[in-house]
């Protein structure tokens, strides 16, 4: 709340697309939703709901699903101990200590930089093999066009032989094509 409109713009984390993140940004700052959370966001909250799948599940063994299971046992803590706190209010401040704070904080910050790190190699090895395969594709669609073409030209000299055997002039020429685009056909 205490950045321009811009500032919030370009802190768009990672995996959400501009439009979503500016969708977002200008919910956040609408009168409904302020009015909702009565000036309150939950760092937690938005934390959840960037690093889960949509049926709220994790990667299996990630740090991001650890994090949240510390924060959420430490904002029940909080709870049971603090009646006159704001549960958005022990949220931000749950996640900004375990998030910043610490040699804890220091240890989840550096494990999800490097899961996000192995996130992007990931993609970046799905997005070479799908390169990849569709090299490859376009190489047998070649292929695939060749020998259509094969049969194509073999039909139509069995279209002149049957022709020329039913009119009763074929011809060893009229064979020896046939025989040639079968050849062609085998070298393919």
């Amino acid at each position: 709340m205490t950045r321009t409109d811009d500032q919030n713009y370009d802190n768009r984390p990672d995996g959400i697309s501009k439009k979503n993140w500016t969708n977002l940004v200008d919910y956040w700052y609408s009168p409904e939703f302020q009015e909702k959370e009565k000036g309150k966001f939950s760092k937690l909250h938005f934390y959840k709901s960037v690093y889960t799948k949509k049926d709220g599940s994790f990667k299996e063994g990630t740090l991001s699903q650890q994090f949240l299971e510390d924060a959420n046992n430490k904002v029940k803590e909080c709870l049971a101990s603090s009646s006159s706190k704001l549960r958005v209010d022990i949220e931000n401040e749950v996640f900004d200590d375990l998030m910043y704070n610490g040699e804890e904080g220091s240890s989840y910050v550096n494990h999800i930089a490097i899961e996000m790190e192995n996130l992007k190699a990931e993609f970046s090895a799905v997005k070479k093999q799908n390169e990849d395969l569709r090299q490859k594709n376009q190489g047998l669609e070649s292929k695939f066009n060749d020998t259509a073409q094969s049969f194509k030209a073999i039909a139509s000299h069995l279209a002149q032989v049957l022709k020329e055997v039913r009119n009763g002039k074929a011809s060893a020429h009229l064979l020896d094509g046939v025989d040639s685009a079968i050849k062609l056909i085998d070298t393919q």
